[in-house]
Order: C-alpha cells, then structure tokens, then sequence
C-alpha cells in the first residue's frame, strides 16, 4: 500500500507542476504540508485507492 501512496503522490505532484505551470518544488511543498498528504497515507482512509487526480483535487495551493 506505500508504494501505491507513493507513486499516488508522485504523479498528483508532477500532474499538478504541469496542468498549473507551478514549480514542481512548490507543488510538492504544499502536498507535503496538505492534509491529504496524512489521508493518503493512513490507509484506513482508502484515500491511496482513489488515484493521483482525487489526491491532486484535495491539494490546495493558494494556502
């Protein structure tokens, strides 16, 4: 299941730097520090089946 979270992770980060034209260091920083990152990988949450665009839905990088 952790690899699955981290390849989940991996594609939402490098998706979102693409689709927003952010810096993918950016992008990761607000992943890391999103709430979702923690859903992601408490896999009681299920979170890490949904794939990497319900992730990247519930990063919000404006905060």
């Amino acid at each position: 299941m952790a690899q699955c979270a981290d390849l989940i992770f991996a594609d939402a980060v490098q998706d979102l730097a693409r689709s927003t034209g952010k810096p993918l260091e950016e992008v990761r920083a607000a992943a890391l520090l999103s709430p979702a990152y923690e859903m992601l990988y408490d896999f009681d949450t299920g979170l890490w089946q949904d794939g990497p665009d319900f992730f990247a839905s519930l990063i919000d990088l404006d905060a």
